[in-house]
């Protein structure tokens, strides 16, 4: 082989590994990777400008903290919102749980070193230990995309009532044991009026009377309030059965159905982060509110009621509980009836009883021995056979007597029980 051909051959192996080599190279180069989209902005939001300037949007304090409130007043805090940035800053309205108001401005815009307000307004409806309420503003900033503002605090009952039962408007009058009146005193005040007149108190039984005087600085002081007044609800208990009962006073009062006024609602301050029960209450349509105290009692008189062994009897509410028993064996209870205050025998006059098919039976003890005290023997029966029936605390069933007794005229027994 001549020196030509080998050289040749040399220099075409040379070429053929040059050709694996670049090969091998392009194998081992990516293609490019596709510049990323520009994420799109929701429907409905600013746009966010891809290149900047850029605006900054600041809020100084994002939550507020009303303190205490009362249910059904409006109160309102202004957030202030800036624009540190160097661009125009865009605000949208989102989603809101309240009133949420832009001041106004041109075209939802802030000018760069501008600020605008946003009023939060809230109104609870009923009583809360802590409520939480949350206003969205959307922006072109792309740091702060959402803004989230926050009104918290708790709301509490317009007026309070102070009584046997705290913070209720039920309140219990003494048992009437004699002819003598009987009376009870309660309060009602607010820590959120600075003042309210009571118009008057209607009664929802002629023997139920009330009066009513101004609470002094100290009584106020002790039940944190600013405005109330001392009522007192008087019971004669010649104008009510024996037996126990349920009235109503219903405090009339200035005090509008509207808590909001215009101009009274802008500002509530409380430091941030300030920490600050049920009322039957009516107001008729654009007129002053009504408060209605539920005022309960017992009448016992001269009548005192024990039942025997195994009978379930309430002396206070004068009901007596069969519980439940087949209707096919029916059911019959003695009761023992204690009488005072006459020397003549009692006498029925009339008799009232719902439902008619109950058996009511009255007998004197003529073996019972004592100067002061007759002993009577009541019965009563559901008789066996009839059909299945309730008589529940709602539609208690009644045996309601007419008497000869100057101080007991009448005597109302309510029965419960349910028949299978």
């Amino acid at each position: 082989m001549n020196l030509r051909a080998v050289t040749a051959i040399i220099a075409l192996v040379i070429a053929l590994a040059g050709t694996v080599w670049l090969g091998r190279g392009n194998g081992d180069i990516q293609p490019a990777a596709p510049a990323p989209k520009q994420a799109e902005t929701p429907k409905g939001r600013p746009k966010i400008s891809p290149t900047g300037p850029y605006p900054k949007a600041v809020v100084d304090k994002s939550l507020y903290n009303f303190g205490s409130m009362a249910v059904g007043q409006s109160l309102s805090h202004n957030f202030i919102l800036k624009n540190e940035g160097e661009a125009p800053l865009e605000v949208q309205k989102g989603d809101t749980t309240c009133k949420c108001t832009l001041s106004e401005m041109k075209e939802n815009m802030v000018a760069p070193g501008e600020s605008i307000k946003i009023e939060l307004t809230w109104t609870p409806k009923s009583p809360q230990q802590n409520f939480g309420q949350t206003a969205t503003i959307y922006t072109n900033d792309p740091e702060n995309k959402e803004l989230k503002l926050q009104i918290e605090g708790m709301a509490n009952n317009l007026i309070a009532f102070t009584g046997d039962y705290e913070g209720s408007p039920h309140w219990s009058l003494p048992t009437m044991a004699t002819t003598d009146p009987v009376s009870f005193t309660g309060k009602i005040h607010t820590k959120y009026l600075d003042e309210f007149k009571i118009l008057g108190i209607e009664s929802s039984k002629p023997g139920l009377t009330s009066k009513f005087k101004p609470l002094t600085p100290e009584e106020l002081k002790e039940v944190d309030a600013k405005c109330g007044y001392s009522i007192e609800a008087i019971a004669d208990p010649k104008q009510f059965s024996l037996g126990g009962f349920t009235e109503r006073l219903t405090v009339k009062t200035d005090i509008p159905a509207d808590l909001a006024p215009p101009g009274t609602e802008e500002t509530h301050d409380h430091p941030e982060g300030h920490d600050h029960k049920h009322d039957h209450e009516h107001a008729e349509p654009g007129g002053p509110r009504n408060f209605v105290i539920q005022v309960s009692g017992n009448h016992t008189g001269p009548i005192r009621i024990v039942p025997t062994f195994g009978v379930h009897w309430n002396p206070q509410s004068m009901v007596l509980n069969l519980g439940e028993f087949p209707a096919k064996e029916g059911k019959t209870v003695i009761l023992s009836m204690f009488v005072e205050g006459t020397e003549q025998p009692l006498e029925i006059v009339d008799q009232e009883i719902s439902p008619d098919f109950l058996e009511f039976e009255m007998k004197k003890d003529d073996k019972f021995e004592s100067k002061t005290k007759q002993r009577y023997e009541l019965k009563l029966a559901v008789p066996a056979g009839m059909s299945p029936v309730s008589f529940g605390k709602t539609n208690l069933a009644k045996v309601k007597l007419q008497t000869n007794h100057p101080d007991a005229k009448e005597i109302l027994l309510r029965v419960q029980f349910i028949s299978l």
